[in-house]
């Protein structure tokens, strides 16, 4: 914990001592008025005169300290506590995917294509997008994000990639793992399937989808079978046709037939060298209604007043029941008043009043964590709990150790036959919630036998880089998969070496019993795994088509292979079974230092407690000098001290 207003402390304690001071100063026969009384000495030495003398002190010795715990907490409060806490912010905006036609007919367009996702990503304000790649199949280069400075981060990288600068070789990986070329209706119907599953009734959901239309293969859904999905989930497709010439009157001309889908989904055609793309789309974006959507957990500095504000006000109302009790033959009006108005302070700051339009300031942890999951088709076996895919204790995990590491950067690596970077290192658990929401295993036709350690030299770049970046930062990997290898190979070693891997965790999922495996169509539209807003089909199984086996496939977990990688690592082997706890996924991994980041702020309101807190500690200082007076004043309750 610190205090944002520190300085108020020294001010306190100058208070508080002016307040002993003055109480202090003179001598103690002048501390009270007192009368001459003959033979007093005779009632002082009174036992019972002594006992009085002793309890009368000793409910000043309480008022007094009660006090100063008064004191002590009110300043506190003043000035301002804060603390990590982790807040989940409500958030009205749209949601946006960027889907761009990496075919080869597109090569010579594709960096002024990203050129113009990058004005369009300056014009909105607090919508989240993301973008989406593909040819014959299609990867998500990231998911939707309200962190700007990381879109146009990865919107660079996108644009480096396709003018062909070094170091820049590998980002189209993964687009060409299906049957042919400039799948269009395919990539549509992924960039359809990239919006989360569970968003709320009404939420304005927009793709800008930047392609020829030049199909070259046979796809497992056409263009207009995509434009009639995004129509039934209220999708709304703004095309962009960077070959926008004339072919021709016909229905079935590339252009027209990219327009009339565009049309059908509500959204509309532009050329994209028109001047009025941009400004077009935008308008047709925001003509749509933002709808609110619960935000992921973000690690926030947070004002944390609490604990001193309660302890005031339990000082507070001990100090008023001790002179309640002291002075009950006695009241002073003005006296009591000022205790009143202490007590009603302290309450109205334990109401935590704010004003509208402020903000908490974004904190980050000193800590990397990296995901590496397995997103082959075994791991939709359906062994996880009553059923379930083994991929939704994935999502559930991974976003419980985010939940647990607030303020850490997150990354995220998926492999089958190849890996990907899902998403770069990012504070926004958002994104990860997003992107970790719809990730699903490849189309069954297109799936070939794929290793457990593919993704072995990807994650040893990113750590790297990782590390050459900030030297210092801890760095936990968290291996998620069931350890099934059917590339016909051994697995590669999995051991970073060089201190690469401070922590982290090997995730296993799935039973020796197995699990059958739904198969992953592509079709969208209700013949595949449905992705995040379709129903999951009634359809078919894969097919164990091994030599002298038929039915249904199982796919059962490798533990062996999955205690290997962990070995490694460096790191420990958890099973994983629906409702295991999360503390034996966090064994090697400890949150790091918290430090303000650069990553924004979140809204908030502007705190008003701690002026309310000051003026009880304004108010309580009389007490101090009036009860140190009394306290300078009670006689000794010896026979000598009793003579005056």
């Amino acid at each position: 914990m610190e205090l944002m207003f520190w300085w108020l402390l020294p001010i306190a304690a100058a208070a508080a001592g002016a307040a002993v001071w003055l109480a202090l100063r003179g001598g103690r026969l002048k501390a009270i008025p007192r009368r001459p009384v003959a033979h007093g000495d005779r009632l002082t030495a009174l036992p019972e005169y002594q006992a009085a003398v002793r309890r009368y002190r000793r409910w000043l010795a309480l008022a007094a300290t009660a006090t100063a715990v008064l004191l002590v907490s009110t300043a506190v409060a003043s000035a301002r506590p804060v603390a990590v806490d982790t807040v989940r912010p409500e958030q009205h905006n749209r949601d946006i995917m960027l889907c761009l036609d990496a075919s080869g007919s597109m090569s010579s367009a594709d960096a002024a294509v990203v050129d113009v996702f990058s004005r369009l990503a300056q014009e909105f304000d607090g919508e989240r997008i993301g973008l989406t790649i593909f040819d014959s199949s299609a990867i998500q280069v990231f998911p939707l994000t309200d962190d700007y400075a990381y879109a146009r981060d990865q919107l660079q990288g996108a644009k480096d990639a396709f003018d062909g600068k070094p170091g820049s070789s590998g980002f189209l990986d993964g687009t060409w793992s299906g049957k042919g070329s400039s799948l269009i209706g395919d990539g549509l119907a992924s960039c359809l399937n990239s919006f989360p599953a569970g968003s709320p009734p009404g939420r304005s959901r927009s793709v800008v989808l930047a392609t020829d239309n030049f199909l070259s293969g046979d796809p497992v859904m056409t263009l207009d079978q995509s434009a009639r999905l995004a129509k039934e989930r209220s999708v709304h497709v703004y095309a962009l046709n960077p070959g926008d010439v004339d072919y021709g009157g016909g229905p079935d001309q590339p252009g027209a037939q990219l327009r009339a889908a565009a049309e059908l989904t509500g959204g509309s055609y532009h050329s994209l060298d028109s001047p009025e793309a941009v400004p077009g789309i935008v308008e047709g974006i925001e003509q749509t209604d933002t709808a609110s959507i619960q935000g992921a957990p973000r690690a926030v500095f947070a004002e944390v007043p609490g604990l001193p504000l309660a302890v005031a006000v339990v000082a507070a109302l001990v100090l008023c029941s001790v002179l309640w009790r002291l002075e009950r033959v006695r009241l002073r009006r003005r006296a009591w008043l000022r205790r009143c108005a202490v007590v009603l302070l302290l309450l109205a700051a334990l109401l935590r009043p704010a004003l509208p339009g402020g903000t908490v300031q974004a904190a980050t942890a000193d800590l990397n964590v990296f995901f590496v999951v397995d997103t082959t088709t075994s791991m939709v076996a359906e062994d996880y709990a009553n059923g379930m895919p083994r991929m939704e204790g994935v999502r559930k995990d991974i976003m419980a150790i985010a939940e647990q590491l607030p303020g850490a950067r997150f990354s995220l690596i998926t492999f089958d036959t190849t890996a990907h970077v899902r998403m770069p290192l990012s504070t926004d658990t958002l994104a990860l919630e997003t992107i970790t929401d719809v990730l699903e295993p490849p189309v069954t036709s297109y799936a070939k036998g794929s290793s457990i350690t593919a993704a072995r030299q990807l994650l040893f770049e990113q750590l790297g880089a990782a590390r050459d970046s900030h030297p210092g930062r801890p760095q936990l990997v968290y291996y998620l998969g069931d350890g099934e290898q059917t590339s016909g190979q051994d697995p590669e070693s999995m051991s970073p070496g060089g201190g690469l891997v401070a922590g982290g965790a090997v995730l296993g999922y799935g039973t020796a019993g197995g699990g059958r495996m739904k198969e992953n169509t592509g079709d969208y539209d209700g013949g595949g795994t449905g992705g995040a807003d379709a129903t999951p089909p009634a359809g078919n199984y894969v097919q164990d088509n091994r030599p002298g086996n038929s039915g249904d496939a199982l796919s059962v977990i490798d533990e062996g292979h999955l205690r290997t990688i962990a070995a490694q690592l460096g790191v420990p082997y958890v099973h994983r079974g629906a409702g295991a706890p999360v503390a034996d996924m966090m064994r090697q991994a400890h949150p790091g230092t918290m430090e303000r980041g650069d990553d924004g702020q979140a809204a908030a309101g502007t705190e008003a407690y701690w002026i309310f807190a000051a003026g009880a500690f304004l108010l309580a200082l009389p007490e101090v000098v009036g009860l140190l007076r009394q306290l300078r004043g009670l006689p000794g309750t010896g026979r000598k001290e009793a003579r005056w």
